[in-house]
């Protein structure tokens, strides 16, 4: 068992210490004439008695802060900790002191000016001021490390929190996929055998592509855009010449980086929401432009808005509830996303900070 309740002083803080009060003994040295005398062998001893007295005391201090937990007391129980310790810790340690340069200076034949006792109440009085002094010193250091800590902790935490609600949120979509895919399938695979092929092909990329980003924060917009079109070629398969689907964006932002399955779930809720209640269906409109440090995806559609089918989880889909939830885990304040009615179209726009200033 180990009896020390204080965690063991590092090789640097020991150097530190102790560094601290020889230079300390050297001031006090000075403050009592010894440097402009001859007699090194004084200053020797006098700066070696502070060192080891009173560095071993406050340790013992430091021992005591760690023994009794004050961290987690009241600032006047601490005190009355650090009191008590110094008072009697501050005694030993002048008699200790004392004593030894005493016997020094009788053996060497050197003057004592003050009497023991007068030599020890002095030094006592200073000793106390002393360790107190460190005490304050050392406690708060201590406190804003664990502070420091404690935030790191936190941030960690919050990190680790995030990351666990994404795989949530993502964990929604693999379910979502198969369903609808196998659906299509089952409906076709009697009637059109190369089409219900054209379309187990089109589902396995899907998959695989989930399956993968699952795995990333965020993917090139090349990618995205590519999984986009086989799966609205899939869904054409399902809705013939009732959807129509056009993509605008230039070739230098194929490398930015988007969070994945993004677009794909701002096109499927335009289809499910939109040109799915049109009689005549309609066209399927995706921009992705950049302004200033933002890179801006429009999602376009013949419709009606319809707030509480459009931010909630259903059979048909996972929701714009989902997509809002997601850039906020990942971008916080950065990101902006709002749908909104635009004459017989309803227009789905999400800004997010451009790759090139993601800090991942």
């Amino acid at each position: 068992m180990n009896f020390l309740k204080s965690p063991t002083p590092s090789v640097k803080f020991l150097s530190y210490h102790f560094g601290g009060w020889a230079i300390f003994s050297l001031v006090n040295t000075f403050s009592l004439g010894l440097l402009t005398q001859d007699h090194i062998d004084k200053i020797a001893i006098h700066v070696a008695t502070v060192v080891l007295t009173v560095g071993f005391s406050t340790l013992i201090i430091r021992e005591i802060t760690y023994r009794f937990n004050l961290f987690d007391k009241s600032w006047y129980q601490q005190w009355a900790y650090f009191l008590s310790a110094s008072i009697l810790l501050g005694f030993i340690c002048a008699c200790i002191a004392v004593s030894i340069i005493y016997a020094y200076y009788n053996s060497e034949g050197y003057t004592v000016v003050h009497t023991f006792w007068e030599a020890v109440f002095d030094s006592w009085l200073i000793l106390i001021l002393l360790m107190l002094t460190w005490s304050l010193i050392y406690l708060t250091a201590v406190n804003q490390d664990r502070l420091r800590k404690a935030e790191q902790d936190a941030t960690q935490l919050k990190l680790q929190l995030n990351e666990a609600k994404m795989s949530a949120l993502m964990g929604q979509l693999n379910p979502h996929f198969l369903f609808n895919g196998l659906n299509n399938i089952r409906a076709l695979i009697l009637e059109d055998t190369n089409k219900s092929r054209e379309m187990l092909t089109n589902l396995s990329d899907l998959l695989r592509y989930t399956l993968i980003a699952h795995k990333h924060k965020t993917v090139p917009l090349r990618d995205e855009l590519e999984i986009v079109c086989q799966y609205i070629e899939l869904l054409k398969i399902q809705y013939e010449d009732r959807l129509a689907f056009k993509i605008e964006a230039d070739d230098y932002l194929m490398g930015e980086r988007i969070p994945p399955l993004l677009i794909q779930l701002l096109a499927e809720n335009a289809v499910r929401h939109g040109i799915e209640n049109c009689k005549q269906g309609g066209e399927l409109m995706i921009k992705v432009t950049k302004e200033e440090n933002h890179i801006v995806i429009t999602v376009k559609n013949p419709g009606t808005l319809n707030t509480a089918s459009a931010t909630e989880s259903n059979n048909t889909g996972v929701g714009l509830s989902n997509i809002q939830k997601r850039l906020t885990i990942q971008y916080g304040n950065r990101t902006r996303f709002n749908i909104k009615q635009q004459g017989s179209h309803v227009v789905a726009q999400c800004h997010i900070p451009s790759s090139l200033q993601l800090v991942v």
